[in-house]
């Protein structure tokens, strides 16, 4: 049922813009599925600091991502744990706003690359 939305929703947009005159007009579809995963942390950091936020919240910000690491447990042995250099926290409240702040930011990117 996704699926089918998503493509009648293209369908209405792709009608919509053929009303312009003007057909100079891109369409760009970003899946953000695994996203989560690939948020790079020195950009997220410019990020925030280019909207203003700096100071304390930023220093915060940078402490929870600073030096992440994860391991894995494989046949209940605990391997050696590796350096994260991207993503999300999982189970961090803010996680979520600081994944739309930085695809806001990605938007307005490629809305102002014309």
């Amino acid at each position: 049922m996704q699926g089918w939305f998503n493509i009648q929703k293209s369908i209405n947009v792709i009608h919509y813009i053929n009303r312009f005159k003007d057909k100079n007009h891109m369409i760009i579809s970003i899946d953000a599925e695994k996203a989560f995963d690939e948020v790079q942390h020195p950009f997220m950091f410019k990020t925030l600091e280019k909207l203003g936020i700096t100071g304390t919240y930023l220093n915060i910000v940078k402490a929870i991502y600073a030096k992440p690491q994860a391991s894995i447990i494989l046949n209940g042995e605990k391997l050696k744990a590796f350096p994260l250099k991207s993503g999300t926290r999982q189970g961090f409240p803010l996680s979520p706003l600081l994944f739309n702040i930085v695809l806001k930011i990605l938007a307005r990117a490629i809305r102002q690359t014309k």
